[in-house]
């Protein structure tokens, strides 16, 4: 019975739960000073709106984080911020907007005709990078060890509006500035959030306490509105499912490749 547990707690990541737990459970001592350089996974919320007009996001279903990590599935995330180096107490680091897909939630006109608009990124056509930097602040820390703390950030958004789809014709571009402040942080994700090792997950090996999260949707905001997010969230039960079901398959067909 041991031993069907943990092979179930290692499927489904169980055993992250309870490691965070258990370090949840001993207070604020292990909790680390320090945030590892990695990456955040964000999803677009309702609310987000830029001049009058509404937008939801477009996920991106895998990113090439690059490197040994290589692509990857991201859940509904349509956005990826990545942190340049670890983060002390106070000392701005250096951030960049990797991807970010939104799509206006109704047709509208900008330009070209009315239909539905995408905004990508310019980086994603070899135009600048969309750069900015975190501040983050390490406590006064809860009882139980969350929230850390808070930070402040900023992006300069280089961006394009583009008819019809992702790849469409560019209608407008152009960049602006998108700040936040004061968002609650924890070296701990909320639950059902989607967690890559090496990305966003145990960045410092198998210790979670150099990990970043926010814990509560924020909103950074610029001049012509304000484009609300929070953590990607792991993909549906009846995707696992369907995992499950390939993958059963996929043994089956592999053991009678051996058999003949």
């Amino acid at each position: 019975m041991i031993q069907e547990r943990q092979s179930i707690a290692s499927m489904f990541g169980l055993a992250r739960a309870i490691v965070i737990f258990a370090l949840m459970g001993v207070g604020v001592a292990n909790a680390s000073s320090t945030v590892s350089a990695g990456y955040d996974l964000l999803t677009t919320l309702p609310g987000t709106s830029f001049g009058g007009v509404a937008y939801t996001g477009v996920p991106l279903g895998t990113f090439d984080f690059g490197g040994t990590i290589g692509t990857l599935p991201v859940g509904n995330a349509d956005e990826v911020v990545r942190r340049l180096s670890p983060a002390d107490p106070g000392v701005p680091i250096a951030t960049e907007l990797l991807a970010l897909q939104l799509v206006t939630t109704t047709p509208v006109d900008f330009g070209l005709g009315t239909d539905f608009y995408f905004v990508t990124l310019q980086s994603a056509r070899g135009g600048p990078a969309s750069v900015g930097q975190r501040t983050i602040n390490f406590g006064p820390e809860a009882p139980a060890g969350s929230p850390h703390g808070t930070f402040d950030s900023f992006f300069d958004v280089f961006f394009d509006i583009r008819l019809g789809s992702l790849s469409g014709p560019i209608a407008i571009s152009g960049d602006t500035l998108l700040s936040s402040s004061a968002v609650p942080w924890s070296h701990f994700p909320v639950s059902g959030a989607l967690e890559l090792s090496g990305v966003n997950s145990f960045l410092d090996g198998n210790d979670p306490n150099r990990d970043f999260w926010p814990i509560v949707p924020f909103g950074p905001f610029g001049p012509a509105g304000e484009h609300r997010v929070f953590v990607a969230s792991i993909p549906e039960p009846a995707t696992f499912s369907l995992l499950a079901i390939g993958l059963m398959a996929w043994f089956g067909y592999s053991r009678r490749i051996r058999r003949s």
